[in-house]
């Protein structure tokens, strides 16, 4: 439990997420979440900004519950807009805390507008457990 007392940045991150253009097709997003067994994709802005994010949540009440076809709707028109953010120097506690109280599994990781990757809720169990 030291862990917790650690910031995101010493415990690490799940770095390697797609990032993809809010033009890109919710259909084209999906097979790489799949492909790549990740439960979101960021959506880049203009000056690779954060615009987004998309996840295996926002497919389900999004798209697949009003059966919207997935190949005709686009990031933009889904996805989460301006997500909350963690910074690499957030103590483990509070991230959990707030992922806990707020009800994220994934939040985005960002140091000075640059979008660093996401803390998970696998990120978070893996600090707890080991």
């Amino acid at each position: 439990m030291r862990r917790l007392n650690r910031t995101i940045e010493e415990v690490g991150w799940t770095r390697d997420v797609p990032r993809y253009s809010a033009t890109e097709s919710v259909s084209f997003a999906f097979d790489a979440m799949r492909r790549e067994a990740q439960d979101c994709v960021l959506v880049i802005g203009p000056g690779a900004t954060l615009a987004g994010i998309f996840t295996s949540r926002d497919f389900l009440n999004r798209v697949a519950a009003p059966r919207i076809d997935a190949g005709s709707v686009t990031l933009e028109e889904v996805m989460t807009r301006n997500p909350r953010t963690l910074s690499p120097s957030d103590p483990v506690a509070f991230a959990i805390n707030w992922m806990a109280i707020e009800g994220f599994r994934n939040v985005p990781i960002v140091k000075d507008g640059k979008v660093l990757g996401v803390l998970t809720v696998w990120d978070v169990m893996r600090q707890i457990t080991d």
